[in-house]
């Protein structure tokens, strides 16, 4: 008998590959467990705009972390369970410096993810929309200046900055040091993560499990970057990827294999089925 109740993940250095390909182990592996009686629950900085195609496969339909933590959602039912927007005032300040700085950047609300207009990560998204399904499909704006001038109007979860580097990340993060009412989080190198204060994983994890009366300790969790550490305090059995960065891996009880050796699939067969 699995002593588990709920298996989260992360997303992206972490369930999905570096093709940002859920492996087949992973699949399986997760698949088995969710017979078992597990729900695997995705915790992820994306929107869940972003990952329609990761929760067909995964066949999921209970419920969601996105934005870090900014919106929780009910897959089966679309239902928000809870959401965090950030203040109108520090988007268009955050807005108007990446474009004077030539930062590319997203911004995620409930129904639209917005870019700007050169943005390197924004392809991958068009070439899967002209292979997908209409339901699959990821709704895209691009960011003119009518957009701009009316982002009082955007609801904004999260804006995620796509930096040419680890130094624009730490010089963009000073820059911003004086706005007080943000969260910024690196999760993958070279992106930062800007969402309203108070806003993590571990936060969204503890709202959500207070509201369906989950016991944490009896939650797996899987991560890579630093935007899963408040989660992996917060639960019994955090498990730290190959890959990751070695602040999470202190945080973690084990460290599996990397993202792309399918360490998801070698945890749950090793330290969880085994144990």
């Amino acid at each position: 008998m699995i002593k588990y109740n709920w298996c989260v993940c992360d997303m992206d250095g972490t369930l999905l590959d570096s093709k940002d390909v859920i492996s087949k182990e992973n699949e399986q592996a997760l698949k088995k467990i969710q017979n078992m009686g597990v729900e695997v629950v995705i915790a992820s900085g994306r929107v869940d705009l972003l990952m329609k195609s990761f929760i067909k496969q995964l066949d999921l339909k209970g419920y969601i972390i996105c934005c870090n933590g900014g919106l929780i959602k009910n897959i089966k039912t679309g239902e928000v369970i809870y959401s965090k927007v950030m203040n109108k005032a520090d988007v268009k300040k955050i807005i108007t410096y990446s474009i004077m700085n030539n930062v590319e950047f997203f911004i995620y609300t409930i129904d639209t993810v917005y870019s700007s207009k050169n943005n390197p990560r924004v392809k991958k998204y068009e070439i899967l929309n002209k292979l997908s399904s209409e339901d699959l499909r990821i709704p895209i704006k691009y960011v003119n200046h009518e957009i701009i001038e009316n982002l009082d109007e955007i609801d904004a979860f999260k804006i995620l900055l796509v930096c040419k580097d680890s130094e624009q990340v730490k010089l963009t993060e000073s820059d911003f040091s004086e706005i007080h009412d943000i969260t910024m989080v690196s999760s993958l190198k070279g992106l930062l993560d800007i969402m309203a204060s108070n806003t993590s994983k571990g936060n969204g994890l503890k709202i959500l499990s207070e509201k369906l009366d989950l016991d944490l300790s009896k939650v797996i969790a899987f991560g890579d970057n630093y935007n899963d550490i408040e989660m992996f305090r917060q639960v019994g059995m955090p498990i730290a990827m190959g890959n990751a960065v070695d602040k999470v891996k202190s945080e973690a009880k084990y460290v599996t294999k990397s993202n792309d050796e399918s360490g998801i699939a070698y945890a749950i067969n090793k330290f969880i089925l085994e144990k």
